[in-house]
């Protein structure tokens, strides 16, 4: 979807918004039922779509329409619910444990879905500058590749230059750089930190190194940037997906309490049993 087509799907909800605001406002003053059952029970719909966009990635084998779609989709009823959620309940301070469960999950939800939207636009930013794009799941077999083709330039070094440099660089610094990923939150802020100590140490020395272990220091230097990239994206991917762990238990939570208080005030109000 284009800068252009997410501009006006953004006019176009919320051109949305004002004219169902004004519908429940006019429902309020010509029909007898409250603007709160009205605004709830919309709530309740917009909550259900919203849950519905977790399932439509989980059933990624049906058909379900274009994913760009359904995120704009969910990042529009999500700032529905906003507005539905404040003409709901008013100025009224919720009253009783389940009200006050039930506002708690909305707003954790809202909370996190917000927190979720940070996360993935400056994730979105950060991956296009951050190397090529893979996988969360592929990231551990590559990083296990480059770590292989690291040790194969080393003991090429040691058997084919007689020199343990770049050996002894491996087992002080570059062994342990490539054991785990290294200054997380560092790496989530875009920090270069622990690339830029090794690449400078590994610079360093250059002076001690013949000709031929210079080429090998430099397809170190390569795979090395490779490897901080993988790091990176490990860091940017995994944060979005341990937010999830957050964001979707409690939409369900807060479908289900919301079902629950539905179906209560229709059974009270509409006075079915």
């Amino acid at each position: 979807m284009t800068l252009v087509s997410r501009y006006w799907v953004a006019i176009t909800t919320w051109i949305v918004l004002i004219l169902l605001l004004a519908g429940l406002y006019a429902a309020s003053v010509v029909s007898p039922y409250r603007i709160t059952f009205l605004s709830g029970w919309l709530l309740f719909v917009c909550i259900l779509a919203l849950v519905m966009y977790n399932l439509r990635n989980r059933l990624s084998f049906v058909s379900w329409g274009a994913s760009v779609g359904w995120f704009q989709f969910h990042v529009s009823a999500g700032l529905l619910t906003l507005a539905l959620f404040v003409v709901h309940i008013g100025l009224r301070v919720p009253n009783g444990l389940f009200e006050v469960t039930l506002t708690l999950l909305y707003a954790a939800g809202a909370v996190s879905g917000f927190v979720g939207l940070t996360l993935l636009t400056v994730a979105s930013r950060r991956l296009v500058t951050g190397g090529e794009e893979v996988s969360l799941e592929r990231i551990p077999i590559m990083r296990e590749r480059l770590r292989e083709k690291i040790e194969a330039i080393v003991e090429r070094a040691v058997s084919e230059d007689h020199s343990t440099i770049l050996a002894d660089f491996y087992d002080r610094q570059l062994a342990a750089f490539l054991d785990e990923p290294r200054n997380r939150w560092g790496r989530f802020l875009d920090s270069p930190r622990s690339r830029r100590g090794l690449l400078t140490d590994l610079e360093s020395l250059s002076h001690d190194l013949g000709e031929k272990e210079r080429e090998k220091a430099e397809e170190l230097r390569v795979l090395i940037h490779a490897r901080d990239d993988l790091d990176y994206q490990q860091t940017l991917r995994g944060t979005l997906k341990y937010w999830l762990f957050i964001h979707v238990p409690v939409a369900y939570c807060l479908l289900i309490f919301s079902l629950v208080h539905a179906i209560v005030v229709s059974a009270y109000t509409t006075g079915v049993e």
